[in-house]
């Protein structure tokens, strides 16, 4: 279960590059219908379970302040994940939004006053040397993706960040699925005044176009997240965390085996020094 949440996830992307290589949407379009349908779909999932769907909001301001800043961490990892696709590729944005861990460790030295050490130090090199070699494949006079999907990509996992350090507190008091709910469909209402959602920008609409949105809502959202959480108390939450990594590896499998995207030996070096990154954290997190 774990390992198809994780595949799904990295499929989403898939049919995100897919979309913009051959349909052009415009991004802002496609993260409003993507968070509003999904938001909608947890909330309702969660009032089907008769869960009470406002309690939060009437919990108390504090948690309502970790609400909107988990709003807006999930609204810039998605948004800056799929805009990152349409300027580079699936692999490449997935690898940049997986150097989270490592800002999560700067941020923790920053405010513990400390240099990270250890693990954490050769974790910081790994993703340092990862990121150098995809933007610039070894040769540092030139950026081989453009500067927009190098900052984009950044941006998404700094973003992702606050996504995961915000709702702390809150995630200790709710449902999980209730808090994403209410983080997909209000993250959808901060862009609607920058996108009409009957406007896709697509110029003909074809069934392979309507079924990568369709999977980029269920397969991306929902469908995953349920399998994930029925295989954590099947096998609990250290080895979901560890196999949920292969994330990353399968949208390069999926990008190159049905997109034939070509990435070359630098490429796949860059996004192992990453990956081997997060594997080592996410190691060291469980033990």
């Amino acid at each position: 279960m774990v390992m198809l949440s994780a595949a799904m996830w990295g499929l989403s992307g898939v049919c995100g590059q897919f979309l913009f290589e051959n349909y052009h949407p415009y991004p802002v379009w496609l993260i409003e219908v993507r968070q509003l349908a999904a938001g909608l779909l947890f909330l309702l999932v969660m009032g089907i379970k008769k869960e009470p769907l406002f309690a939060l909001w009437q919990s108390g301001r504090k948690n309502i302040v970790e609400m909107l800043w988990f709003t807006l961490g999930l609204l810039g990892a998605q948004f800056m994940y799929y805009y990152t696709i349409s300027v580079s590729n699936a692999p490449t944005s997935t690898i940049l939004q997986y150097q989270a861990p490592i800002f999560i460790i700067l941020w923790q030295a920053f405010v513990r006053r400390r240099m990270p050490e250890g693990r954490e130090l050769l974790g910081v090199v790994l993703a340092m040397t990862g990121v150098f070699l995809i933007s610039t494949h070894g040769d540092p006079s030139h950026l081989v993706i453009s500067p927009v999907a190098l900052v984009s990509g950044e941006l998404s996992a700094v973003a992702l960040c606050i996504y995961m350090i915000a709702p702390e507190n809150i995630l200790k008091e709710f449902p999980t699925m209730l808090i994403m709910g209410w983080g997909q469909l209000i993250s959808s209402l901060f862009l609607l005044p920058f996108c009409n959602i009957f406007d896709s920008g697509v110029g003909v609409w074809t069934p392979s176009a309507v079924s990568a949105v369709v999977f980029i809502i269920l397969g991306g959202t929902i469908i995953p997240f349920t399998l994930f959480l029925a295989g954590v108390k099947i096998i609990g939450p250290t080895k979901a965390s560890l196999v949920s990594c292969c994330e990353p590896l399968s949208t390069i499998l999926f990008t190159v085996l049905i997109l034939g995207t070509v990435l070359l030996p630098v490429d796949y070096a860059g996004m192992a020094c990453i990956m081997v990154t997060v594997f080592m954290l996410a190691v060291k997190k469980n033990t």
